[in-house]
């Protein structure tokens, strides 16, 4: 028997936003017991936070997707997870489109890998995006031996621009309270 922790590897892409997001996730691995790993062939759980919001961070997700699908079946990962965005976004096309995916994660539900972790959670996962906004109390790891963090005040935007799919991604505009 063996006494080695779970692992797992995050790979964040995007705004700071998805870093705050990609954080959150990280507390609620570390919280579960999960060994946060660098190495991607050694994890046995991988989540991609992704973007959507142009062109190039769409594909530059896809790609990265795709790479880290190869552990699925060349490596150690038993459980591949596209959070994010472009989950939100495109989650019926993922699904469909790259199978080696076991979860899809909203922008809504970060707080939701806990029931990946556990094996109890639904294959797509992608619900209201302004029905999430993290608060003091949610569980955040951060890098040790980082210099900076993000601090998330808000998330969203209220304005319906014709350009711009952020409302659509991430929801009407909300912030945390003043006191946090």
């Amino acid at each position: 028997m063996t006494n080695a922790k779970k692992t797992i590897h995050f790979v964040s892409l995007g705004c700071p936003k998805n870093r705050v997001d990609t954080e959150v996730m990280a507390g609620i691995a570390v919280e579960k017991g999960l060994a946060i790993t660098e190495v991607p062939e050694n994890a046995e759980v991988i989540v991609v936070n992704t973007c959507a919001f142009i062109e190039s961070a769409k594909q530059e997700s896809v790609d990265k997707l795709l790479e880290m699908a190869r552990f699925r079946t060349d490596g150690n990962c038993r459980q591949l997870v596209a959070a994010g965005c472009l989950a939100q976004r495109y989650s019926e096309a993922l699904a469909d489109d790259i199978p080696e995916l076991t979860h899809l994660l909203g922008t809504a539900q970060p707080a939701h890998l806990e029931q990946v972790l556990t094996n109890q959670a639904q294959r797509v996962d992608v619900g209201s995006p302004a029905h999430f906004l993290q608060s003091a109390e949610t569980p955040r790891f951060v890098e040790p031996e980082g210099i900076t963090a993000f601090i998330k005040i808000g998330d969203g935007c209220s304005r319906k621009c014709a350009f711009c799919a952020i409302p659509a991604i991430r929801g009407s505009a909300r912030s945390r309270p003043l006191e946090q």
